[in-house]
């Protein structure tokens, strides 16, 4: 039976390594997605704190001014006093410096799309290759919890850890293969396991079963006058923070006529990049139509909320994304290292 389990393990990695190389290397560079583009683009990102911000409505007036046309539908901004607010209008992307409202910078869906940290996560998430990439990446994340679990049942007769660094390098690439493996393997389950969750609905669907209660659900826009004016930004924040006292304001969304105005809000204990709290207002009249707050979601649901984080290693900031970044780097290893093993046995059954 081992002797089986050896060969299944050691041909589906050969098999499925190229992709697994590809996507572990890849996923260990998103541990620092924002980060990425932020280094890139500094003259996108960056702008000098001065004060206070200036408030939201304020900005968009002057964004306005220099981009009339359909108008700000959305904004984006940040609490990290260094870092510009971002914006659409059309279909260009505006960095504004909340200091003074002036944009520092723009960017089409295009260069946008063609940025490395985009390309990088396109690449994790489908390899360049829509649906059909989606799929495969789906299965090489199967299959690598597969070679996790069946590694750890290989290593556990002999539970080698130990690296002998004064042997040959091929007792050292094996003594590396075993040891790494095994010390990352608890992490590895998680991310391979956290990429499945996101991948298919249905697991999903069967964590949120855990709640007690249905979780909230965005709201239906209440009729109203056509010739409306656009709502005051601020005082939808200013509902919003209301609403979710504690919460630092993510982006406001005023979508279309037919939906109401949608508010992200991130509390400190959430590590998603935009929060996964929201308020929903009514756009004509102000007033706070449902509140979808991660501190009073069930468990189903708040365990689903954590999903992103658990896979990417944000659920507890930098000490997790640094584990993470090593597991990580231990997959793109197990991967070199099962092959130069395979390598050398074979070099010697000739």
């Amino acid at each position: 039976m081992r002797k089986t389990l050896i060969v299944v393990h050691r041909w589906v990695a050969l098999i499925v390594g190229i992709v697994l190389m590809g996507t572990a290397a890849s996923g260990a560079a998103l541990v620092f997605e924002g980060a990425i583009d932020r280094g890139l683009h500094p003259e996108l990102w960056r702008v000098t704190p001065a004060g206070a911000f200036l408030p939201i409505d304020t900005v968009i007036a002057r964004v306005e001014a220099k981009y009339p046309g359909p108008g700000i539908t959305g904004i984006t901004v940040s609490s990290v006093r260094d870092r510009a607010w971002t914006a659409n209008v059309d279909r260009l992307g505006l960095y504004i410096d909340p200091y003074t409202g002036a944009v520092i910078g723009t960017r089409t869906p295009e260069a946008g799309g063609a940025s490395l940290a985009r390309r990088l996560h396109v690449f994790h998430v489908e390899l360049f290759s829509g649906k059909v990439g989606r799929s495969i990446v789906a299965i090489v994340t199967i299959v690598a919890l597969f070679l996790v679990l069946t590694g750890i049942i290989l290593w556990w007769p002999d539970k080698l850890i130990r690296v002998n660094t004064s042997a040959s390098w091929k007792r050292v690439n094996f003594d590396l293969h075993h040891a790494l493996g095994i010390v990352a393997a608890i992490v590895m389950i998680v991310i391979t396991s956290s990429g499945l969750w996101i991948h298919y609905d249905g697991i999903g669907k069967l964590i949120k079963s855990l709640d007690s209660a249905p979780a909230v659900t965005a709201p239906t826009q209440p009729a109203g006058p056509s010739d409306a004016p656009r709502p005051s930004f601020d005082a939808m924040a200013a509902a919003a923070r209301a609403a979710l006292p504690g919460a630092d304001i993510s982006f406001v969304s005023l979508g279309t006529s037919k939906n109401p105005v949608t508010v992200a809000l991130k509390f400190p204990d959430d590590h998603t990049p935009a929060g996964r709290s929201r308020v929903f207002i009514d756009r004509y009249t102000g007033k706070v139509l449902a509140v979808m707050s991660t501190h009073d979601a069930g468990l189903g649901t708040r365990l689903d909320y954590l999903k992103r984080s658990i896979h990417t290693g944000d659920v507890l900031g930098k000490p997790t994304e640094a584990i993470w970044l090593l597991a990580s780097i231990v997959m793109f290893s197990q991967v070199v290292t099962g092959f130069l093993m395979w390598w050398n046995a074979r070099r010697a059954r000739t």
